[in-house]
């Protein structure tokens, strides 16, 4: 009887001890259970209270942030200079007639093939000529595309009068084409009427067209007729 009892005594000891000891493991800051929280056999450790500071000495500043750095500046931008004026394109001016210099004769080898093509003379077949007697005039021979007439173009130092000599010429005719004097003529040697001849003032002189017909054994042919039509078509191009 006092074995059990004796027991149940050291049991009940043991187990109030080991009651107390389970209390000391909890936090003593709040031993009691929290309403509707449910007891664990593993509590989560403590988080360690931070060590307070010496009374006497005063709590460090805390850390400032660095300043922002500013970004640097930035230059501005140049000035663009005004564009341009578009360029404005010089008017053109009609084309001149070449004039020869003061005291020269003018080459009428120089004239323009777009003319003389409109003439309706070959071009290929230009063929600068020289006077026996006069070597410093100027003269240029062309054939006529049909090879019906040959145009010969001549200037001197000669005016109108000079070429008009009483005694050397026949069939005169004074006429005007586009406010210029103009004279059509024979020589009184042509005596088959072969060649016409067409004189106009130039500022050296004068400038002579003649037109030759190279017909052969025929006198289907008028060499004045010709002659004028060349004048027609090169007169507003001589000088």
């Amino acid at each position: 009887m006092f074995t059990r009892n004796t027991a149940r005594g050291v049991a009940a000891l043991a187990c109030g001890a080991a009651m107390l000891l389970a209390g000391c493991d909890a936090n003593s800051a709040d031993s009691s259970p929290k309403p509707g929280a449910t007891a664990s056999v593993t509590s989560a450790p403590a988080v360690p209270a931070p060590v307070p500071g010496d009374a006497g000495a005063p709590a460090p500043a805390p850390a400032q942030a660095p300043a922002p750095v500013p970004a640097p500046a930035q230059a501005p931008a140049p000035a663009q200079a005004p564009a341009p004026a578009p360029a404005t394109a010089a008017p053109e001016s009609p084309a001149k007639v070449e004039q020869p210099v003061a005291g020269a004769l003018w080459d009428p080898c120089s004239l323009p093939e777009s003319k003389i093509s409109a003439a309706a003379l070959d071009t290929s077949t230009k063929k600068r000529l020289t006077h026996p007697n006069h070597p410093t005039w100027q003269m240029c021979q062309w054939q006529a595309i049909d090879r019906s007439f040959e145009l010969v173009i001549g200037t001197s130092d000669r005016t109108i009068d000079d070429l008009l000599e009483p005694g050397t010429f026949q069939d005169l005719r004074r006429t005007e084409y586009y406010g210029r004097q103009v004279v059509l003529y024979r020589s009184v040697q042509d005596t088959h009427k072969r060649t016409c001849n067409v004189g106009t003032p130039a500022p050296f002189g004068s400038t002579e067209l003649a037109v030759r017909t190279t017909k052969i054994q025929t006198d289907d042919f008028d060499s004045c007729a010709d002659v004028q039509r060349m004048g027609a078509a090169l007169l507003t191009s001589l000088p």
